[in-house]
């Protein structure tokens, strides 16, 4: 182990609160400030770095898309790759302003998503033909074709929204739900996906089909409150109040 590995496993220990990637962001911040972590040190990697923070990779990689935008960071991929330090001069102006961009745009956009998707899959329920249910059908068998390949099960999803959107019969609300969706892919792409994240979708998009089916709106509203929570996780989002109770 290098002199430089040494000192960083010291110099990021576990984050001992929940915290959002404005306090991963601060964290490294202070590395740089105040623990001589200077331009060109390679950090760890993403999944020991999490570890050392005690934070989930999503948020991690969050906090890293923050500090990249800023300058602070470059991210190089491949195998000779890795985060490094791009400049020790923090650029604090331009750090704050990619800091309320990325957590607005987010808030914006899952707050968005729970106000009209609702709608989508409603309208759906009641306006679908039986072969718009089995298109639908189709998008969730690959999502476990392809559940090992994380950008390809992303893609899956997409389809599946899309389909989901194309089945309600409404164009208004078709465009509205899909510029949400074209918006968020790629945030939730950077956040990664494993196989378990895979399998759970698969689950309850089934589930949501099902009751889609069955025109069981209760149902529905069951799945759809449980999507929801899955994404403000994944985001690390937190509504003030539920968008969803003050549709009922």
């Amino acid at each position: 182990m290098t002199r430089n590995q040494k000192d960083l496993s010291e110099v990021f220990k576990p984050i001992s609160v929940h915290r959002t990637f404005q306090t991963i962001i601060e964290h490294i911040v202070e590395a740089i400030d105040e623990q001589g972590v200077s331009a060109g040190d390679r950090l760890p990697k993403e999944r020991d770095l999490a570890e050392m923070l005690g934070v989930s990779r999503s948020t991690l990689r969050q906090a890293l898309r923050v500090l990249e935008g800023a300058g602070v960071l470059s991210i190089r991929p491949g195998n000779s790759g890795g985060i490094f330090i791009a400049s020790e001069m923090v650029p604090s102006e331009v750090l704050g302003q990619q800091i309320a961009h990325e957590a607005g745009q987010i808030t914006e956009l899952v707050t968005a998503r729970r106000l009209i998707e609702p709608v989508v899959y409603h309208l759906t329920a009641e306006n679908a033909s039986e072969r718009e249910f089995e298109w639908i059908e189709e998008a969730v068998s690959l999502m476990g074709k392809y559940k090992h390949a994380p950008q390809m099960v992303l893609r899956a999803d997409s389809v599946y929204h899309r389909r989901i959107a194309y089945a309600t019969g409404n164009q208004t609300v078709r465009r509205a739900i899909n510029g949400i969706y074209r918006d968020l892919y790629p945030l939730r792409s950077a956040l990664g996906l494993t196989a378990e994240n895979a399998e759970h979708m698969m689950d309850v998009h089934t589930r949501q089909l099902d009751a889609m089916r069955q025109k069981d709106h209760a149902l529905l509203d069951k799945c759809l409150d449980e999507t929801f929570i899955d994404l403000e996780l994944e985001f690390d989002v937190k509504l003030s109040f539920s968008m969803h109770s003050k549709l009922r």
